[in-house]
């Protein structure tokens, strides 16, 4: 009789034992694809970064605003859409040019506001100075500026 319930006993803790092991198997792959998308989305706000400090630095440089889509389709990340030039939805948007002294204000919104786990908007500004005036005392306060947005989607 000692022996059967001995058995028993066994059977329950080999039970238990495996679904905490199971439990814990779980636990672990949850956390590891938590921490894979958060570094996507990192690597996705850096890329934002990236884009809008080149196309900032890019118009103020040149003065006007001109078709980016080549060069901001070779520094993307594959999260990020392809630029087509004649898509409205991932056209540059930019105010006036301004003459003379001016800055450069470069707003990046993702539209696609759900990336896995993460569900809010990503969102760069980039504020550039052109580097005709760079060494005038009076940059911040007789300024025109260029603003530009663009909008973005993630692709999951």
């Amino acid at each position: 009789m000692q022996n059967n319930n001995s058995n028993k006993n066994l059977k329950q803790a080999a039970i238990e034992n495996v679904l905490i092991w199971m439990l814990l198997f779980i636990g672990f792959i949850g956390i590891f694809f938590l921490i894979i998308d958060y570094a996507t989305i990192v690597r996705i706000q850096d890329k934002m970064n990236e884009l809008g400090d080149y196309a900032a630095n890019r118009i103020a440089n040149d003065g006007a605003i001109m078709d980016l889509t080549a060069e901001f389709n070779n520094r993307k990340v594959a999260a990020i859409q392809t630029f087509n030039a004649n898509d409205v939805n991932t056209t540059i948007i930019c105010s006036d040019v301004a003459d003379g002294l001016y800055q450069v204000r470069f707003n990046i919104v993702t539209t696609n506001n759900s990336y896995k786990f993460y569900n809010n908007p990503l969102s760069s500004s980039k504020v550039v100075f052109n580097n005709v005036y760079i060494n005038d005392a009076n940059v911040a306060n007789d300024s025109d500026s260029i603003e530009c947005n663009l909008q973005i989607t993630l692709v999951n």
